[in-house]
């Protein structure tokens, strides 16, 4: 049938109806007046007398429903065992218009509802209660109907935007009291149900908020002869947070906290009563039965009804359960308290824990890669190459030891802890040494930038090493990114201060070998604690154990952040005083000057300059003695001037 006929069809009138009514529905008048318009013969009586119990089923094949949405359920329950099509007069305020896309003007309404051709539409039943909309059970918090439509009634998006963000953090106040809900789930014709916990279960009719595909990206039709379930069963606390503000502020992806049902049979089942809404009714039940007839019932719908509910029928039944806990460990783990983050199974991080186990041996790959990445650094930097450099820190093999001490520390797993320190003893001794030795034998003896670069850590230096554990331990965890590991190696440089330090080793010169290993040492704990609490928040120990390990790459850390922030506090006044110098217009007595690209070095007290001058012709010592009684005068405190003259004329 095509448009034209369809709406063709929707205009015509049956000839007569029955209008089961409540006495108190304000459009009675306007009803009866309308079939008397048309000539529809018009039964009426009340609903109660339908309702009530033995009362005798109408006869007539047509029904228009006045009364309130309350009860709808029974009648369209009444309906579908009589065969009879049903037309819609919804009382003020009532949900019905949104249900099923009915016309807003008065006469349009009325015309659908005495409409002769219909919509067939499944009929789902929870508990031999029909269902027109949302099944929710347990805490549902956005997925429910009553919430979303709480939202719907703010008067503005900002006041929705408002209440959405209030109603988010009085949740994340009381997270630590959720308690999942252990149940037995029975799907479709499955042989046995599966046992599993959820925090709730939103089982959807008709779907007309979207969630299903809003959630799932899968469209819901009222006449596709299956039901749909969204259980919310979250793994730990920031599981739920995130599926919770999946479900206010929209997303692209499925929670983690939410798993998909798409079935014609569902059955919960719960040694506790559990508590459940049908299209906001409460009630109570140990056992909770979804069943759904196809085509049960015909119902006068808009046009954007059809549109929105194509007629399909799925064959087979659709699972997203891929997240849902089923295992014994889980279950145990998060059913007396649920923990901040996921708890990795062991089935999760066998194959993980076993990699790390290999990185943290000392093998004849180990030994060669960290020699030639070395040596390859201590040339790069005698020869002050950048390029040199980088391919020793990509070769370097110094992080999958250190990703594994942060292992051992988070599940204080001391085999572990003890191979991957014995690996890390033997990479920095076979680095410091080939460095030394390649110091000693190279006749080039000078500080180049590449070397003077890695001779004062700061803060700065800890937060790159923080980032880099942090990428480091995901890509661990995550086989799919492994193949970024090589630019963490890259930004967070190990190899090349563990080169600075034995070439200060080769010179005798402890100011150079102190300022690189305090540099390497900071990028070590920074990774190895970063790394760590990366494992704790991806589940891969309980906070309990990983506690102290913790603790002490905390006050390792803290210890090393006292001295980083001396030297970060040097280079914050280094940076302000270049910035005074630059900007200073000096007189030498015969011309106004400004130094270029100054450079400046602070030594106790003095600040040591070091600039570039353009000038005609030579300065004469008076003149430089000038500009460096005004900068001292600019600054406040003994300066020392180096200069660069260029002639330009």
């Amino acid at each position: 049938m095509n448009a034209e006929s369809e709406a063709e069809a929707a205009a015509a009138l049956t000839d007569t109806a029955l209008l089961i009514r409540e006495a108190d529905h304000p459009g009675l008048e306007a009803a009866r007046a309308f079939a008397a318009a048309e000539g529809i013969q018009l039964d009426e009586v009340d609903a109660d007398a339908v309702l009530g119990e033995g009362a005798a089923p109408p006869s007539a094949q047509h029904w228009v429903l006045a009364v309130a949405d309350g009860s709808v359920p029974r009648l369209i329950e009444r309906a579908a065992g009589q065969k009879a099509l049903l037309g819609f007069l919804p009382m003020p305020g009532s949900a019905l218009p949104r249900l099923f896309a009915l016309p807003k003007a008065p006469d349009e309404l009325l015309r659908l509802a005495f409409a002769r051709a219909g919509v067939p539409i499944d009929l789902t039943h929870c508990n031999d209660e029909a269902v027109l909309s949302v099944v929710a059970i347990g805490d549902v918090p956005f997925l429910d109907q009553r919430g979303r439509a709480f939202l719907r009634a703010q008067p503005t998006a900002w006041r929705r935007w408002s209440v959405a963000v209030g109603v988010f953090w009085s949740a994340v106040r009381h997270l630590f009291s959720i308690h999942p809900t252990t149940i037995r789930l029975q799907i479709g014709d499955e042989d046995r149900p599966r046992r599993t916990a959820v925090t709730g279960i939103v089982v959807l009719e008709n779907d007309v908020d979207k969630l299903s595909s809003q959630l799932v990206g899968e469209r819901l039709s009222a006449r596709d002869g299956r039901l749909s379930a969204l259980l919310v069963a979250p793994a730990s606390v920031a599981a739920y947070l995130a599926a919770l503000g999946r479900a206010m502020f929209g997303g692209r992806s499925l929670p983690r906290a939410l798993s998909f049902v798409k079935t014609a049979k569902l059955t919960i089942d719960c040694d506790t009563p559990l508590d459940y809404r049908i299209d906001g009714q409460r009630r109570s039940a140990r056992q909770v039965r979804f069943d759904v007839v196809p085509e049960a019932v015909m119902v006068n719908a808009g046009a954007a009804f059809a549109e929105d509910n194509p007629e399909t029928r799925d064959e087979r039944d659709m699972l997203r359960l891929k997240t849902l806990p089923e295992n014994e460990q889980r279950l145990a783990s998060i059913c007396t308290r649920l923990p901040l983050f996921t708890h990795a199974l062991e089935d999760d991080f066998k194959e993980l824990f076993q990699l790390l186990r290999d990185s943290a041996r000392v093998t004849p790959d180990y030994l060669i890669l960290m020699l030639a990445s070395a040596l390859l650094a201590g040339l790069g930097l005698v020869l002050d190459s950048a390029a040199v450099i980088i391919g020793a820190m990509v070769l370097a093999p110094l992080m999958a030891p250190i990703v594994s001490l942060a292992m051992s520390a988070l599940r204080r797993d001391s085999r572990l802890l003890q191979s991957s320190l014995r690996t890390l003893a033997v990479g920095v001794a076979l680095a410091l040494g080939a460095a030394a030795l390649l110091a000693v034998l190279t006749p080039l003896r000078r500080l180049t930038p590449e070397i003077e670069a890695r001779l004062h850590p700061s803060l700065l230096d800890l937060g790159v090493a923080v980032v880099s554990g942090v990428a480091a331990a995901y890509a661990y965890a995550r086989e799919s990114v492994m193949k970024s590991l090589p630019g963490v190696a890259i930004a967070v440089a190990l190899v090349p201060p563990l080169a600075v330090s034995g070439i200060g080793i080769g010179w005798g010169d402890g100011r150079v070998f102190a300022g690189a290993m305090l540099l390497f040492l900071t990028n070590l704990v920074g990774i190895a604690a970063m790394a760590a609490l990366t494992f704790l928040v991806l589940g891969y120990a309980p906070i309990q154990t990983a506690a102290r390990g913790l603790r002490m790459l905390a006050m390792a850390m803290l210890a090393l952040a006292l001295p980083l922030y001396a030297s970060f506090a040097g280079i914050v006044e280094s940076w302000r005083i270049e910035s005074q110098v630059q900007t200073a217009v000096l007189d030498t007595g015969r011309r106004e000057i400004r130094l270029r690209e100054p450079k400046v070095a602070i030594d106790g007290e003095r600040v040591i300059v070091r600039a570039t001058v353009l000038a005609p012709d030579l300065l004469a010592p008076g003149e430089v003695d000038r500009l460096k009684a005004q900068l001292e005068q600019r600054l406040g405190r003994p300066v020392r001037v180096e200069l660069d003259l260029r002639i330009e004329r």
